[in-house]
């Protein structure tokens, strides 16, 4: 027998409702309820933690949930070690549902956040929780890969920088001494960034935290510490 769906919310409008189990998040909409769920070359699909929901990529969470309530709990916290204000320009780069552009837009001045994945976006654009990423005029969403895109932004454009990429496995480059050089070109002098690596930064015996904070001194990045809690380095330009 199929898991009972229990309502979540009703999007901004009142013209979809959601329910979810403890698997999946489903939309009612004209009477048709269907899975938050996309199948293209890999897996992916929304699911709810303590009433909010996570992306999930197959079958393994998007967002760190240890020691926090919900994904957004964990997104204030980040904001907030990097003490972001209203004069701020911050590059999120690799949006996924859009939690922590949408949390560094409520104070600073602008956010700019890339995403290359169409599942993903199309996923964020059902999801209630994610409104705020295509309609707060303060954040610009561009789809494309931060490996490529960063490329194409002026040097010294952003006061706060985020970078929650995928694990290392899935995207080396964004952990490559080459990307870190071009995270310090688009820095301003004293930018505050964060970096997240996962828990001790350990995948497949490698260090990667250890790895990492190697190759931002390297860039020439300063006062480079890791931050167990947010399972991430929190450094200065």
């Amino acid at each position: 027998m199929a898991e009972k769906m229990e309502f979540v919310t009703n999007s901004s409008d009142g013209t979809i409702q959601y329910f979810a189990d403890s698997k999946f998040v489903y939309a009612k909409q004209d009477n048709e309820v269907f899975k938050l769920a996309i199948f293209d070359k890999n897996f992916y699909k929304l699911r709810i933690v303590n009433g909010v929901p996570i992306l999930e990529i197959d079958g393994l969470r998007m967002h760190l949930i240890k020691d926090f309530k919900t994904p957004l709990d964990y997104c204030k916290e980040v904001v907030k070690t990097l003490n972001t204000n209203k004069y701020d320009c911050v590059l999120d780069t690799c949006t996924g549902l859009g939690y922590i552009a949408i949390e560094a837009a409520e104070n600073s001045k602008r956010v700019v956040t890339c995403e290359m994945n169409g599942a993903v976006l199309s996923l964020a654009g059902w999801n209630p929780w994610s409104e705020k990423l295509f309609n707060n005029k303060k954040i610009e969403l561009r789809e494309g890969d931060i490996g490529k895109e960063i490329y194409k932004m002026k040097t010294s454009s952003f006061s706060v920088i985020i970078h929650d990429p995928p694990r290392f496995s899935k995207a080396g480059y964004l952990y490559s001494a080459e990307f870190y050089k071009e995270m310090m070109r688009v820095a301003k002098k004293g930018a505050r960034l964060f970096h997240y690596v996962g828990s001790v930064g350990k995948e497949r015996g490698r260090e990667i935290d250890k790895e990492v904070s190697k190759r931002l001194r390297e860039a020439g990045f300063t006062k480079i510490k890791y931050n167990p809690r947010l399972q991430g380095i929190v450094f200065q330009k």
